[in-house]
């Protein structure tokens, strides 16, 4: 059995101090310092934080600034009450724009994304096509 280095030669910029030991081991001094376990204080419970006892009261991290305010619907956009609407799938889009079912409500972002939904799709059949016609005749593939 050969001998290992103590030390990791010196390969360009970047070279290790720590003796090797392998792929995945580690020396001790690598490795960070053990942590205590908290004592309890006088209060009994360690490090809990002290604040209201109320349940359903939270903190205010901002305590020198007042608290927002909601406002009504009015005073923020529109689009911002669509955010939590799903948007329609390939199928739902594809009645809509091929068979015409639901036309009337169809807006321009709904005909882009199954215009990007569709070429996506033609890619990918192609792309199986392919695959398909390069296969050997007497491959079998389950």
């Amino acid at each position: 059995r050969a001998s290992v280095p103590l030390l990791a030669p010196r390969r360009g910029l970047f070279w290790a101090s720590a003796p090797l030991l392998g792929p995945l081991g580690t020396s001790a001094p690598l490795l960070g310092p053990k942590k205590a376990k908290a004592k309890a204080g006088p209060g009994g419970a360690g490090g809990a934080p002290s604040g209201p006892t109320d349940a359903g009261q939270l903190f205010n991290i901002f305590a020198s600034r007042p608290d927002e305010v909601i406002r009504p619907d009015s005073a923020y956009p529109k689009w911002l009450f669509d955010l939590d609407n799903k948007p329609k799938n390939y199928g739902e889009l594809s009645l809509m724009f091929v068979h015409g079912m639901g036309i009337e409500e169809a807006t321009l972002s709904d005909y882009s994304r199954f215009l990007k939904q569709h070429r996506k799709l033609v890619i990918k059949i192609n792309n199986l096509r392919l695959k398909k016609s390069k296969r050997r005749p007497g491959l079998k593939i389950a």
